[in-house]
């Protein structure tokens, strides 16, 4: 992001054919991308095309995309829509008592669906506004993350991403207001590049929901960026729900920085797309600060959803805690990579990981990778993962008591998610996440009778 004065070159123009497609949609769209002007976001925008000409897409050879093949992505084009048509007929399920919705299709924004203006204390603007206005402001936070590791996904969005949103909730703002991002994916082959910058200020709380939903049948490919900051003392409760379309592709990435006594809960329901990626990267910059990940994906037919988290507990006295579960039938596929690092000066860190996942087909798979990086003495850590079948049992006692064997299965695989589900504090987003899995349990196929699966 600092950046030298001189601007990256032009990146070579002769690459990959899965490549290509995205260097040539930048040089006819580059000029009309907001921030052009402004040298410290066009050299990172320009260095972020060089970095993604130079590595390429992720491959099988790749550990952190070893599980999750991307040939299926790949071997179609993306473009963003050029026009906009509204389909008649299809809206995305509305949640109910949402004090303030922003909807966006195919990634550019539509107005208020519910609510007037912004909640008091918080402020809602264009990234490409605040740019225009006073691009200075946004510097010490848009396009942090890609300092890390990032992938070919996130650099696109670094450089082809046209607007976004900055959410600033202010000093002290106590909101109860739930505020609501809809992405909607409707267009054929649209690449879809949400950017969402959010800045909670010292002693702030407040409530935010990204849902991503998309009409049937439609494929499209969503990359978002989200970069969350937590001044000291804040505390900021983000639920992501993935209801697209079974043939919808999303690669979503979300980074947070956790200044000191903050708190973040993040919660994440899947239940649509073809094939999801779900980075998320906290980091426990201060001492106090706090993480609780949640998780919960229910996947059927062929679908494929990957959690790849990462826990960096930088400094001394910091708790995380993460539970995910997964529910998996027919030929679905889930990955669970998560990752802990524990800094060598974070001392009395208290750090807890678990995965679980249920198996109800024999042709369903989950592989799980939890992972611990421990470089300090003083702490308490632990992980575990788990993946079975339901328990014969638990369903024999259910029916002994006169419930029929599918009653006692729904009763059963219900009972293992609402573990997660009712952590959700928000009613309405509680009620609305069991609605999504109640309705993608009913797709789910009869019960085998083989044995436990480990």
């Amino acid at each position: 992001m600092d950046g030298s004065k001189s601007m990256p070159a032009q990146p070579d123009m002769h690459h990959d054919p899965q490549v290509q497609p995205y260097l040539d949609l930048h040089d006819r769209i580059g000029d009309e991308l907001p921030g052009r002007d402004i040298e410290w976001h066009s050299h990172w925008r320009r260095g972020c095309l060089q970095r993604f000409a130079d590595q390429g897409f992720p491959t099988a050879r790749d550990e952190n995309w070893r599980y999750t093949p991307l040939r299926p992505v790949l071997s179609k084009q993306f473009a963003p829509p050029q026009k906009l048509h509204a389909k008649a007929g299809w809206t995305a399920e509305r949640i109910e008592e949402v004090e303030h919705s922003l909807i966006f299709v195919d990634g550019v924004f539509q107005g208020s669906g519910s609510g007037t203006g912004s909640p008091p204390g918080i402020r809602i603007e264009s990234i490409a506004d605040v740019l225009g206005k006073d691009p200075g402001y946004l510097r010490p936070y848009l396009g942090k993350s890609s300092g890390e590791a990032v992938h070919a996904f996130s650099l696109i969005n670094n450089a082809l991403y046209s607007d976004g949103l900055l959410i600033e909730i202010g000093p002290e703002v106590k909101s109860d207001a739930l505020l609501e991002l809809l992405f909607v994916s409707q267009t054929a082959a649209a690449l879809i590049l949400p950017r969402i910058v959010v800045i909670s200020r010292s002693g702030s709380s407040a409530r935010i929901v990204e849902r991503h939903a998309g009409q049937p049948g439609i494929y499209s490919l969503t990359s978002s960026v989200g970069e969350i900051y937590l001044e000291k003392g804040a505390y900021l409760n983000y639920h992501l729900i993935e209801s697209a379309s079974d043939t919808a592709y999303q690669v979503l990435g979300n980074w947070a920085y956790l200044n000191a006594d903050s708190q973040l809960d993040f919660h994440t329901t899947t239940v649509g797309g073809a094939l999801v990626r779900n980075d998320l990267v906290i980091d426990l910059k201060e001492p106090g600060a706090e993480c609780n990940l949640f998780g919960a994906y229910c996947l059927s037919g062929r679908q494929h959803v990957d959690n790849f988290t990462t826990v960096i507990h930088s400094a001394p006295h910091c708790n995380s805690n993460e539970h995910y579960k997964g529910v998996l039938d027919q030929r679905s596929r889930a990955v669970f990579h998560g990752r802990v690092r524990v800094a060598p000066d974070a001392q009395q860190t208290d750090a807890q990981q678990a995965n679980n996942t249920l198996l109800l087909s024999s042709d369903a798979e989950i592989d799980a990778k939890p992972q611990l990086e421990i470089y300090a003495d003083d702490v308490k850590c632990s992980h575990g993962a788990t993946v079975g079948n339901l328990d014969e049992q638990a369903i024999f006692y259910l029916k002994a008591r006169g419930i029929d064997r599918d009653s006692a299965r729904s009763m059963l695989i219900r009972a293992f998610v609402d573990e997660i589900l009712n952590m959700t504090e928000a009613d309405q987003i509680r009620q609305h996440v069991k609605t999504l899995v109640d309705g993608k349990m009913s797709s789910f196929q009869k019960p085998l009778k083989s044995g436990a699966q480990t």
